[in-house]
């Protein structure tokens, strides 16, 4: 009994930490408040998620706006095309960007959650992210 607990130990603190070691999302801007939009004029930022290569989450949008009639939507960064030219099968989707873009149509306080996956490796599991961030509209 003592030998196996002696490699059964070892192996489970192994696989923990190895759990601790999945990739773990940042984001900048990090802060949850965005930069002020206007009401009527164009809005665009950019959202970088660092930490490892980043998969679409189990939507194909990369999260959504509350409310959604706002004027201000979201989707993926483009790649550029010497980035994609010999890419099979082709997708100009850069996962680990997001770009809140649009223009407002009335003033308020939006919530917009990004959401996404981390890739694993060979000693750390996959993991999803998910952050909010508050959007003020101010009427022009």
């Amino acid at each position: 009994m003592l030998k196996l607990s002696v490699i059964l130990i070892p192996c489970l603190l192994f696989l923990y930490a190895c759990t601790l070691l999945s990739p773990k999302a940042e984001y900048i801007p990090d802060n949850e408040v965005l930069k002020s939009a206007t009401v009527g004029v164009p809005y665009r930022l950019k959202i970088d998620i660092l930490g490892g290569a980043a998969f679409r989450g189990t939507s194909r949008k990369p999260g959504f706006v509350s409310p959604t009639d706002s004027g201000i939507s979201i989707h993926y960064c483009q790649l550029s095309e010497s980035e994609i030219k010999d890419m099979e099968p082709r997708d100009s989707n850069n996962y680990n960007c997001v770009e809140i873009y649009g223009t407002p149509i009335k003033s308020g306080v939006l919530k917009i959650t990004i959401k996404g996956g981390m890739y694993g490796s060979m000693i750390a599991p996959a993991s999803h992210f998910s952050k909010d961030y508050t959007l003020k509209i101010n009427q022009a």
